[in-house]
């Protein structure tokens, strides 16, 4: 999936030479956390609510006068050194960079033109879409070996029993040259679906086949 399929066009955007209050403003008036600050339609910029939350204190108590906080320009207090994504990206290099880097949001941009936004709620958004969490059924919490079919084999199961799979991801197990696959079915009668997946060697760690009982 690529970042272009989720990002949000709608960007509310503020200028370097807006005031700090008109970007507080901003922020509280569209209930959003982050203000890409932009010269024309290039992105020279970031502030956010906590920036602001940083600086309105210190403001205060240097001037002794909040009416000095209207004069406080946005380039004074902005982030220049922004992280950006492409419309191209893939959304979970998107998700890797917010992550690593701690930052709840990523310019999307086209050269240095800004186009869009994606957020840290447009990425929770895709990963509940992409494990099926709204689908009603149920998930399994397969521990198969690290090698090569073992995924086909648990889905070719899954498949003989004309179950339909709803999502399925893949990641590294607890234990060492193991893989766990969670997989979404379309069903809530599982209990011989998990008992073809044991005889098959691998272990099923949710559901339990014998709290299906």
């Amino acid at each position: 999936m690529l970042v272009e399929e989720i990002m949000n066009r709608k960007v509310i955007t503020i200028t370097p030479e807006d005031t700090v209050h008109t970007a507080s403003g901003k922020i509280k008036e569209h209930r959003i956390r982050h203000l890409p600050v932009v010269d024309g339609e290039h992105l020279v910029g970031i502030i956010s609510d906590r920036d602001l939350k940083g600086a309105t204190p210190s403001v205060l108590l240097e001037c002794k006068d909040i009416e000095r906080l209207k004069n406080i320009k946005v380039k004074e207090i902005m982030t220049e050194q922004v992280l950006t994504a492409h419309p191209l990206d893939g959304v979970d290099e998107a998700a890797r960079l917010m992550y690593e880097h701690r930052i709840g949001c990523l310019p999307v941009v086209r050269g240095n033109k800004l186009i869009a936004i994606i957020t840290e709620t447009d990425i929770l958004r895709t990963l509940v879409e992409w494990v099926g969490t709204l689908e009603t059924g149920t998930t399994l919490e397969i521990e198969v070996p690290n090698r090569p079919g073992a995924l086909a084999e648990v889905t070719l199961a899954i498949k003989s029993r004309n179950i339909n799979l709803v999502s399925v991801l893949m990641r590294n197990g607890f234990e060492p040259n193991t893989k766990l696959i969670t997989a979404k079915l379309q069903t809530m009668q599982v209990a011989k679906i998990i008992e073809e997946i044991e005889q098959l060697g691998f272990r099923v760690l949710h559901p339990h086949r014998s709290s299906l009982v």
